[in-house]
């Protein structure tokens, strides 16, 4: 398969464990895709916190789980210690479509999942509107937006934030991102979320900022185009949508408009 975005390079900056389907899909589309991951994701220095609350998860009302990060961690740990079925009275909420499906995948029905992915829209949900009095496990990774843990205690719940995995920035070396952007062989960049581009900013330095100031962006959520302009950046191309699929599409109207102009 091929179309608008053949042999574009295009940088995938999201974390390695998952940027495949992103990569997949972009050379399906005969694009050249680039990886360059600006988070890793490593497992929590212990596991003690996450271990008690899912020792206890029938005293929460709801689990909430705000990236599939978080489903994967804290799932598969709680796979490996042999629970399987999950408790009845606890409803499931996920922070977008792509969160729910990796829910799903460990065979968990998934409550509440807003169609456009983000906190806020979440946290919109008329589900949510009345919590008092109701006990929330969020499940998260650190350095993360405290903003669903502040607004549902505003609203009277109860919220329990247990942090099941780490973010640290790689130690990868840019030469080889800055000679190909020399060399005119990257087109265009992915950004995922604000501490990526934050992340992905610092990795290439100097140079690879100014190269940035003439690189088409492609960010997922306007959060995280508000990341990009605040360093002073052009306004990037934003999905209509915060998955795979999304970004795919914004790229390809990206490359349906530089075709159009040139």
């Amino acid at each position: 398969m091929s179309g608008i975005l053949q042999n574009k390079g295009i940088v995938v900056t999201r974390p390695r464990e998952q940027s495949a389907e992103l990569i997949a899909e972009l050379q399906r589309r005969g694009a050249r895709p680039i990886a360059f991951p600006a988070l890793q994701i490593d497992a929590p220095e212990t596991w003690h916190s996450l271990d008690a609350a899912l020792d206890q998860l029938d005293s929460f009302d709801w689990a909430v789980f705000t990236s599939r990060n978080a489903v994967h961690f804290a799932l598969s740990r709680w796979q490996s210690r042999g629970q399987h079925t999950w408790p009845a009275s606890v409803r499931v909420a996920a922070v977008g479509r792509e969160s729910a499906k990796a829910i799903a995948e460990f065979g968990i029905e998934v409550a509440l999942a807003p169609k456009r992915a983000g906190s806020e829209s979440l946290l919109e949900s008329p589900e949510w509107q009345k919590v008092a009095g109701q006990c929330f496990a969020l499940f998260a990774g650190d350095q993360g937006r405290e903003l669903i843990e502040q607004t549902l205690e505003d609203r009277g719940a109860t919220v329990e934030k247990i942090f099941c995995y780490r973010r640290v920035v790689p130690g990868a070396n840019p030469t080889p991102l800055l000679h190909a952007w020399a060399r005119g062989e990257l087109d265009a960049v992915t950004v995922t979320s604000p501490e990526i581009f934050h992340n992905f900013y610092q990795m290439v330095g100097g140079l690879g900022q100014r190269w940035l100031k003439k690189t088409p962006i492609i960010a997922i959520s306007p959060l995280t185009a508000e990341a990009i302009t605040s360093k002073g950046l052009p306004s990037p191309w934003v999905a209509a949508e915060a998955s795979n699929a999304g970004l795919v599409a914004a790229l390809e109207e990206w490359a349906s408009q530089q075709e159009k102009s040139a």
